[in-house]
């Protein structure tokens, strides 16, 4: 039963997160396309640099913690000692504290710089100054997600998550349509304000012990944290980098145009299949962090993940191939056809990224910091830049898909090497089941596509896709039982 439970725990887990994920993405959709109307393209613009601009400042003075963090929560509350859940807490939010305040003042002491750099003019230091309140509200609002998350408090974190999104919604709308785009700063605090009170309030559920800890303690403690946070960081800064060396190495090789075709496939593939892997981040990074000392329980914990992770990706991605034509007309437009074939082996990528996700998750819940920073910073990062080159320069998108592709499946291979070699883990009997079913179907599908007329193909394609769904909903249903849970909700209506 302690099976059929932790496959539940899972599906729940990434159900719950998923829905949410849905519903965020359509508010945020929501929010720019009324930022669009109210401010148009300059205020669109001059929010966005707004953002990325004290989002970097934050990323890097908040050291990681926010990650971090989780692990050491997770471990402490899955022990059941209050006092030392209490004592783990504290520190944290002594150096969540510090950092924030560290990255206030950062924003202050660079806001003539960040000003100039960003808008070629000093015009808008005092703007920068006053959005040194957003990322504290930001950064505390993100420790408290941080507590949820890392006690497992699903319902506390959704609804933090949720009430973020709608308040950012509800605050923006008066402001930028009485003040157009003087109201963007006021309502980028604002929103960060009300989201660290929900917070507060979300926070306050999680039952605590009065404990005294020392400032050495919480200094000693705290070290531990950033040390991992710091190489998470830096794993972060190099990845985004290595992406910015992509993009302007297409749009230097080529046009603009293939950088907007690349960006569009790259979105298209990412926030479909993204759902899964954000649900997996939140629930799953806390459960395996908490039973990570445990190499046995890892392994079957990474596998079950694993299972459920490829049932649900696999029709999705499957779908997004098939339909890819009809999927990029209405998310984008005609023009942005000559992406299909892209997109289609990109999917076949990300069958591989899916396949290596809860592996992959295994020696930064451990805390290994070197074999997380060797495999995430330098080798992920660094394949992706020289095969993205290397397939680009060849034969333009459709080499760099066959890059992304052939670098996923080599990280798969390295990850379950690394992981067999430090962890002792290896994959199950069921999983493999399931990733040779997986990749079989979706190199059918590809191939119905390909090698087919227009006709023959619909037919064909449309086929596998059925085959797809009917396997992972009998599969699944195996696991949790579906169906039961179904019957059970229409006899309480």
């Amino acid at each position: 039963m302690g099976g059929i439970s932790s496959y539940k725990s899972i599906f729940k887990a990434t159900s719950l997160f998923g829905g949410m994920q849905v519903i965020q993405i359509f508010l945020n959709l929501v929010r720019g396309k009324i930022i669009a109307l109210l401010l148009g393209p300059a205020g669109v613009g001059l929010n966005s640099l707004f953002v990325s601009s004290v989002t970097m400042i934050s990323n890097i003075t908040g050291l990681g913690l926010n990650f971090t963090a989780v692990r050491d929560i997770a471990k402490a509350n899955e022990s059941g000692d209050r006092e030392r859940l209490s004592a783990v807490i504290v520190t944290f939010k002594r150096w969540l504290a510090g950092s924030a305040i560290i990255g206030v003042i950062a924003v202050v002491l660079l806001s003539p710089l960040l000003s100039v750099y960003t808008f070629k003019n000093y015009d808008y230091t005092f703007s920068f100054i006053a959005l040194s309140f957003m990322l504290l509200f930001g950064a505390l609002s993100s420790g408290n997600a941080s507590l949820l998350q890392g006690t497992r408090n699903l319902k506390g974190y959704a609804l933090h998550s949720l009430t973020g999104s709608l308040s950012a919604l509800v605050v923006s709308v008066p402001l930028y349509f009485f003040y157009g785009t003087k109201g963007i700063v006021p309502a980028l605090i604002i929103s960060a304000l009300i989201t660290f009170l929900f917070s507060i309030y979300y926070a306050s559920t999680i039952k605590r012990e009065r404990v005294k800890v020392s400032w050495s303690e919480s200094w000693s403690g705290g070290k531990e944290m950033v040390k991992l946070g710091v190489a998470m960081m830096l794993a972060t800064s190099i990845g985004s980098l290595v992406h910015y060396l992509i993009n302007t190495y297409i749009s230097n090789s080529a046009s603009v145009a293939d950088l907007g075709l690349y960006q569009a496939g790259m979105s298209i593939t990412s926030q479909s299949i993204g759902l899964v892997f954000s649900a997996m981040a939140i629930d799953y990074y806390p459960r395996l962090s908490a039973i990570s000392d445990d190499n046995i329980k890892v392994k079957e914990m990474v596998n079950q993940q694993g299972e459920i992770t490829m049932l649900i990706a696999t029709p999705v991605l499957i779908l997004l191939s098939v339909a890819a034509p009809l999927i990029i007309r209405l998310l984008y437009s005609s023009d942005f056809l000559p992406v299909t074939g892209f997109l289609r082996i990109l999917t076949i990528g990300m069958m591989f990224k899916a396949a290596s996700y809860s592996i992959g998750a295994i020696s930064f819940a451990k805390g290994d910091k070197k074999v997380f920073f060797f495999l995430e910073g330098i080798y992920m990062n660094s394949s992706i830049l020289i095969f993205s080159v290397v397939g680009y320069k060849i034969n333009g998108l459709i080499g760099l898909a066959w890059a992304y592709l052939i670098m996923h499946f080599l990280y798969f291979i390295i990850i379950n090497i690394v992981a067999g070699k430090f962890y002792k883990f290896s994959i199950a009997p069921a999983l493999k089941k399931i990733l040779i079913i997986s990749f079989g179907l979706m190199i059918l599908a590809f191939l119905s596509i390909s090698a087919l007329s227009v006709t023959y193909s619909l037919i064909a394609s449309g086929f596998v896709t059925l085959i797809s769904i009917v396997y992972s909903i009998t599969q699944i249903d195996k696991l949790v039982g579906i169906r039961d849970f179904i019957n059970k909700v229409l006899r309480r209506s």
